[in-house]
């Protein structure tokens, strides 16, 4: 603390007043620091404060919105609102609580630290520049020669004016030491001293409203103690609730005939679905369980049906509706129940002979939601369970990855099944790894059943399991979720367990090939045997060796493990040229590697192959220089393979990429008239307006050609393009898009559409 008597020794500059002055300032340095800390602490104090303010205040928005599901029951909703309200309250409070403390503490003791102290240290900075000035005064007096007076009189005088401007500013600094010295308790109490009345005010103000809240609280424990004996009364209500399952079967509900029947779809396979059936007013309709929010008019005017026992159905409890253009074959759960619905049937078509035809189509349908054409819905009755299908392929009927039964998952771009515990680890790879759908929830297109077919677990795991020992730690349906996520990043991310690329023994000059693929129909499949597997151990290289000709013909070993595809997933690919044990240009073993062996398979549409290659690290962005800059998909287009093509775009394959001479693929394919492929191109959304070095696009090449099915595609598209920048668009490209790929193509590519025979008169 600064005293009267230093100032007697800050005029004389005496080591005392020296070492008290470093006194002083050392503890000042030490109430700065400290005072920094007390800001630095305030500050993440108030912010944290902010920081629950806010979640309190998204806190009551939640409630709020919750309290929509109570919109019916007043008495409910009143609470919620005054819960709400004392929450906005409390909130308010806080708020006004930290708005105090950032003003009187972050404010008052930032200003006195920013103001005060550094007034000291500025204080400080230009007393040691004085002190520096008078001490040269004094040495330069102290060395003036005796023989000199002129200068003696000269350093005389600076040392005069020098020494009065040091007492001046040490007297100045020693004044600000001791106003600091003096404010600091006034500022720093002062300011605690607010924050703490804010404290009690705050404390006070909750207290006020707690007290005003016991009331409503008092209610709230007295309405849940009623809310809890009422959860007993139903409880105990519903104990004798298994009775009503014997009442309903000794006596049926009351009311319009309805309940579940089995529907046979009118369809090739004549497949059977459960729905709930309604007879009223009229009218047979039914829908699904769920995911139906109208129903299907199975008949709209039972005057014009007859009902009959299905004696020659196979299967029991049957009875046909008949109408003069087709029947409608229905099984009940029971004897009982299909007399009770021939019963009633037989009641309905009486009741409707009674009325007019005029009553009937003018009364008010029976059921609350509204019917829709069985036309609409017709679609829905045709589907089949795709991961049934997909089953049946080699290897798929276990999971992929960890072997689990029945996988309802699959990688569509791998071309394998999944559980669903391996299909999470798979979406969290990325998409371009794994591209993961549902087998029996997400729509499947036909060319993505295609590439499923002629992959499956097991070809895909003879590439990517083909080095796993027993070293490895393995997926299993019972292991744990690192072990499974550590399995399968290393299968699929890391390619740990891929056999290089290898052929061997090599004999000088060897040539190597690639068999094209043609899946020929299911009735000639029949008659052919396919190839056995190779014996377990065999390199992974994918080979097999033609002695005669010295050439080695990749990919016949993965070929091998393809069974006949189903006749739902046919693979039967309309390719323009090739059919079995056919392959394609030789090349020198020199050339062999995963970049031209994927390009290889994509002209033999050989997809085990293409994916041995991609596994392998193929390029995917490479073009032929020797074939004009070609990229892999301009080979999968010119072998007419729409399997191929969808393959390599679900990999990744750019679909824009031109050639030497400025062609797309979709320039490619519409030169060669692959309808099917130009098809395909368009729903991956390929650029139609990129023009060769011709300056030609695709629609005027398909007009030239006078190919109507391709210039009718091309068109709709631009029209879908149009429409999306003005309106948004609409779904009628995408539906005719998709009625196209449902359509049958020949060898070229092209629609093939029924014959028409005339008949004569008569």
């Amino acid at each position: 603390m600064v005293t009267s008597d230093m100032l007697p020794e800050a005029l004389r500059d005496s080591p005392k007043f020296r070492a008290q002055l470093a006194k002083e300032e050392a503890e000042i340095e030490t109430l700065e620091t400290k005072l920094e800390r007390i800001l630095k602490t305030c500050g993440v104090m108030v912010d944290s404060g902010k920081t629950f303010v806010q979640h309190q205040t998204f806190f009551a928005n939640a409630l709020w919105d919750l309290s929509s599901c109570f919109s019916s029951d007043v008495e409910t909703l009143s609470k919620f609102n005054r819960i709400i309200q004392a929450l906005k309250e409390m909130t308010k409070f806080q708020t006004i609580l930290l708005d105090q403390a950032s003003r009187t503490i972050l404010t008052t003791i930032s200003n006195f630290v920013k103001e005060d102290v550094k007034g000291v240290w500025d204080s400080r900075q230009h007393f040691d520049k004085v002190s520096s000035e008078f001490d040269g005064a004094v040495s330069k007096h102290a060395q003036a020669p005796k023989n000199k007076p002129l200068e003696i009189e000269q350093a005389t005088g600076i040392l005069q004016a020098t020494a009065t401007c040091f007492r001046h500013t040490a007297m100045d600094h020693v004044y600000a030491l001791s106003m600091l010295q003096s404010k600091q308790k006034l500022v720093i109490l002062g300011c605690l001293s607010s924050y703490m009345q804010a404290n009690v005010t705050y404390f006070h103000q909750g207290s006020d409203m707690c007290e005003s809240l016991q009331t409503f609280l008092r209610k709230l424990n007295d309405d849940l103690s009623d809310f809890q004996k009422g959860s007993k009364d139903v409880e105990r209500t519903l104990t004798t609730r298994h009775d009503l399952v014997n009442q309903m079967d000794e006596n049926p509900l009351a009311g319009p005939m309805q309940g579940y029947l089995f529907k046979r779809t009118s369809n090739a396979f004549k497949s059977w679905h459960r729905r709930w059936f309604l007879l009223s007013d009229g009218k047979l309709v039914y829908r699904k369980r769920t995911g139906e929010a109208t129903y299907t008019v199975m008949e709209d005017d039972l005057r014009l049906c007859a009902v009959k026992p299905a004696m020659d159905s196979e299967r029991r409890f049957c009875f046909e509706v008949v109408t003069p253009t087709r029947s409608h074959m229905l099984q009940a759960d029971s004897e009982g129940k299909c007399n009770d619905w021939i019963k009633a049937l037989h009641q309905a078509i009486g009741a409707a002979h009674n009325q007019s035809s005029d009553n009937i189509r003018g009364s008010s349908s029976g059921f609350d939601a509204p019917c829709k054409n069985a036309e609409d819905s017709s679609n829905n009755n045709r589907k089949t369970k795709i991961w049934e299908q997909l089953a049946r392929i080699p290897g798929n009927e276990l999971c992929c990855d960890c072997k689990s039964p029945e996988p309802r998952w699959a990688s569509i771009n791998l071309g394998v099944t999944l559980c669903i515990d391996c299909s999470g680890i798979h979406r969290s790879l990325g998409v371009h790894y794994s591209k993961v759908r549902s087998l029996t929830l997400d729509a499947w297109e036909p060319e993505i059943l295609k590439v499923m077919a002629e992959l499956g677990n097991e070809v895909v795991n003879k590439i990517y399991e083909a080095k796993i020992d027993a070293t490895v730690a393995v997926a299993s349906p019972t292991c744990n979720s690192l072990v499974r996520e550590a399995y399968i990043r290393r299968k699929w991310v890391n390619k740990d367990f891929i056999a290089p690329l290898s052929i061997s023994p090599l004999r000088p000059k060897r040539k190597w090939s690639v068999r094209k693929i043609r899946r020929r129909a299911k009735s000639m499949e029949s008659t052919q045997k396919h190839k056995p597997l190779k014996e377990e151990g065999r390199a992974s290289s994918c080979q097999e060796e033609s002695s005669d000709a010295e050439v080695a013909v990749l990919g016949d070993d993965l070929n091998s493990v393809a069974t006949s595809p189903l006749e739902e997933l046919n693979s039967d690919d309309d390719s323009t040229d090739g059919e079995d044990n056919v392959t394609v240009d030789e090349e020198d073993i020199s050339k062999l590697s995963p970049t031209r062996l994927l390009h290889k398979a994509s002209k033999a549409h050989n997809i085990p192959v293409m994916c041995h290659a991609l596994a392998l690290g193929a390029n995917k962005l490479w073009a032929d220089p020797e074939q004009g800059n070609r990229t892999h998909l301009h080979q999968a287009i010119i072998s007419g393979s729409v399997m191929a093509c969808e393959y390599l775009l679900l990999n990744g394959i750019p679909i824009n990429v031109q050639d030497a001479v400025g062609n797309t693929p979709l320039h490619l394919a519409t030169q060669l008239g692959h309808t099917s492929q130009v098809c395909l191109l368009l729903k991956h959304r390929a650029d139609q307006h990129i023009k060769d070095s011709s300056d030609v696009d695709a629609l005027d090449t398909a007009i030239r050609l006078a190919n109507a099915d391709i210039v009718t595609l091309l068109r709709l598209g631009r029209l879908n393009e149009e429409m999306k920048v003005e309106s948004g668009g609409d779904e009628t490209f995408d539906l005719i898009v998709r009625d196209f790929s449902q359509l049958s193509f020949d060898s070229n590519g092209k629609v093939v559409r029924p014959e028409t025979h005339s008949t004569p008169d008569g």
